[in-house]
């Protein structure tokens, strides 16, 4: 069971890279489009498909300490994501 669910979160880490690649405009309606955005979305979508990848080995390989690590840093990887994105969400007060 807990591989099963293992493989549906890498799958969806590589839905989520795809996204980040290929779907770019639906995340400038959130933070501004500019080469300094676009290369945020492009290294994150390129480390989500290497997890996402990752992710398919270690379920095929089955031990318990590799799948922990691969959670953990899945968990960190995207806790970076989410407050690098909340920063660039917020607009600076104009005063």
């Amino acid at each position: 069971m807990i591989r099963l669910l293992m493989a549906i979160a890498a799958l969806l880490l590589l839905f989520v890279s795809y996204y980040l690649f290929k779907k770019q405009p639906i995340f400038f309606v959130l933070i501004e489009q500019n080469k300094k955005n676009q290369d945020f979305l492009r290294i994150f979508g390129s480390i989500y498909a290497f997890l996402g990848l990752l992710g398919l080995v270690v379920v095929g390989i089955n031990h318990r300490f590799f799948a922990l690590l691969y959670l953990v840093i899945v968990i960190v990887v995207a806790s970076v994501f989410s407050i690098g994105f909340a920063k660039k969400m917020t607009k600076p007060d104009s005063k």
